[in-house]
C-alpha cells in the first residue's frame, strides 16, 4: 500500500469511529425524544378501544372527554391522592401509567365508564343498552368539595385535588 492509501484508510477508519461514537452518544437522547412526556396541566385522551396497552395522547383541553394531568406518580407508582384516576402498569404503557388524571368533562353530557379501569367515553344519555356504567355530569365545579353536590340516591360527587374540580353526577344506568 502506498503512503497515500494508508493515510486514506486511516482517515476513513477514524471518521467511521467518530461517526459511531457520535451515534452512540446521541442514541439515548434520540430514545428520550421518542418517549412520551406529559406535564402537569397537559390534557390527554386515552382511547378505551385501544389494543391491550392503553396509551395517552396529548389533545386540546376542549376535547370531550379528555383528562387533565393533575400530578405524576412517584417512584413507587403512587399518585398523591386516591381521588385521581390512575391506570395500572398492566393496562397502560409506562408514560401513561405514571399519570394521575382528572377527568375533563362537560356539564349535561353523559359518559359510559368502562369497568374495571374506569375510562370514560362520551355517550348518548338516552341509550341505556351500553356496556359499562352510564352517568350524567349534572354540574362541573372548579373546587374540590365532596359536599358541593346534592345528596340523593344515584347522585355522587367526584372531587379531585389538582386542578381543583368536582363533578356532580347522576347514575342513569
Amino acid at each position: 500500500m502506498t503512503r497515500m492509501s494508508v493515510a486514506r484508510a486511516v482517515a476513513i477508519a477514524a471518521m467511521g469511529a467518530l461517526l459511531l461514537a457520535g451515534c452512540a452518544t446521541h442514541a439515548p437522547e434520540a430514545q428520550r425524544g421518542l418517549a412520551k412526556v406529559f406535564s402537569v396541566g397537559d390534557c390527554v385522551s386515552i382511547p378505551s378501544e385501544a389494543p391491550a396497552t392503553l396509551s395517552a395522547h396529548e389533545v386540546p383541553c376542549s376535547a370531550d372527554p379528555s383528562y387533565t394531568v393533575g400530578a405524576v406518580a412517584d417512584a413507587s407508582g403512587s399518585c398523591p391522592s386516591n381521588e385521581y384516576q390512575h391506570l395500572p402498569t398492566t393496562s397502560a404503557d409506562p408514560a401513561t401509567s405514571r399519570l394521575c388524571l382528572v377527568p375533563n368533562l362537560v356539564a349535561d353530557h353523559c359518559y359510559v365508564m368502562d369497568m374495571p379501569i374506569g375510562m370514560l367515553q362520551l355517550a348518548n344519555c338516552a341509550e341505556r343498552g351500553q356496556e359499562g356504567l352510564l352517568v350524567q355530569v349534572t354540574q362541573r365545579l372548579d373546587v374540590r368539595d365532596q359536599r358541593a353536590c346534592p345528596s340523593a340516591a344515584g347522585r355522587y360527587a367526584w372531587p379531585y385535588p389538582s386542578p381543583p374540580r368536582t363533578y356532580c353526577t347522576l347514575t342513569i344506568f
